[in-house]
């Protein structure tokens, strides 16, 4: 009898447990380094879009400064930086190598004067990588000439070499990026065609929360891929959000997870396209699984990422009508301090739903168990006890 009774008790204590488990292209310029210096975008804000992207007339004016300047100044190895970051930011990107041959030739001719001198080696081979693979990108992505591709490889993993540290991790994930570019020919159709599914031992489903990646050394995946998309040029990449969906549901987020992948959906719903040919589109239907999130708190996640969307693009709207209204009248933040000061925000983000508790969620489950457990376990006692009884 008293076996009985701690088999219900051992039963319950067990499921009750496996319930609380489940509860549980980088640029560097003047502007990488200002983004650093102040809050980096959160997640809510890189997914919906709501980080400073400028208007051409931003660059334009840079450029032109930035190339009197150099030749003022031509030891200032900033201004080079400044100069091709910009020139790739308005889609020039054989002017923008052109500018790092300059960048070269100077490093070259300077006695190097330790760290400075170590940062923009690698700064050079991390800004000239990124270029090489967004000519390839802006000319057609042709897969007949993967050379830009095998030289921003090449460049992209000499500068992890030289600064494996690299702020945010960019580069790291701009390497698996690019090496998933040059494998995609190789890549099986199926759910395990993001660009993290490259890393060795990786093989995580929709849905799984594991923790995989962190174990395998791949922590700070989120935060990498997040960099490519807030300080590079990967807003419009939906092979760059479907790995930021995978990563943050490692991570045992479901619900930033699904709000990547809603982000994904609009990008195909704009006519956006992977770069992998046969990319299974049919599958966002299903991923990612919200395991333990109720239905209806599905649809609030949804219908606030269409809110959050909506502001997102307006606050780019009036902010980038702010910068023209000044930079038409010749002011730059580069050259007025107090470029943003009278900027207010006409908006703001709407509040996220809250996140019913997981726990809560499971409760019910876990006490109808229980309570067919406890059942069991007095139907024995009284069976026994009439055993007993008629013996």
């Amino acid at each position: 009898m008293h076996h009985i009774l701690r088999f219900g008790l051992l039963c319950t204590i067990l499921i009750s447990m496996v319930f609380a488990s489940q509860a549980n292209a980088c640029l560097w310029d003047r502007d990488t380094l200002a983004m650093e210096a102040k809050d980096f975008p959160g997640i809510t804000e890189i997914i919906t879009g709501r980080f400073d992207r400028f208007p051409p007339l931003y660059y334009e004016m840079r450029l032109d400064r930035v190339a009197t300047e150099v030749e003022s100044d031509p030891n200032n190895l900033d201004l080079y930086d400044d100069a091709a970051v910009a020139c790739d930011r308005l889609g020039r990107s054989d002017e923008a190598i052109e500018w790092m041959t300059k960048k070269r030739a100077m490093l070259d001719s300077l006695t190097p004067t330790g760290g400075d001198h170590a940062d923009h080696e690698y700064r050079y081979l991390a800004n000239l990588g990124t270029f090489h693979i967004h000519r390839w990108l802006k000319n057609g992505a042709n897969r007949e000439d993967m050379a830009d591709v095998q030289r921003s490889r090449e460049l992209i993993a000499a500068a992890i070499e030289l600064n494996p540290d690299a702020h945010f991790g960019r580069e790291r994930y701009q390497l698996l990026a690019i090496e998933w570019i040059l494998n995609l020919d190789e890549i099986e159709l199926g759910e395990g065609q993001s660009l993290i599914h490259q890393i060795e031992g990786y093989d995580s489903w929709f849905g799984s929360r594991n923790n995989e990646l962190a174990s395998l050394g791949y922590e700070d995946a989120a935060d990498g891929l997040m960099g490519l998309i807030a300080l590079g040029n990967a807003w419009q990449s939906i092979d760059i959000y479907y790995a930021l969906g995978f990563t943050l549901g490692d991570q045992n987020d479901a619900v930033l997870s699904n709000l990547s992948m809603n982000r994904v959906r609009e990008l195909v719903e704009a006519g956006s396209q992977s770069l992998l040919a046969d990319f299974d589109y049919e599958q966002l239907d299903r991923a990612p699984v919200l395991i333990g999130i109720e239905n209806e708190y599905k649809s609030e996640i949804s219908d606030w990422y269409t809110r959050a969307r909506i502001e997102a693009d307006d606050w780019i709207a009036q902010r980038n009508a702010f910068a023209l209204e000044r930079l038409k009248q010749g002011q730059h933040p580069d050259t007025h301090p107090d470029f943003w000061d009278e900027w207010t925000e006409q908006s703001a983000p709407p509040e996220f739903p809250s996140r019913p508790s997981i726990i809560f969620n499971f409760l019910a489950p876990v006490l109808v168990v229980s309570a067919i457990l406890l059942l069991l376990a007095i139907s024995g006692v009284v069976i026994a006890f009439k055993i007993r009884a008629r013996s």
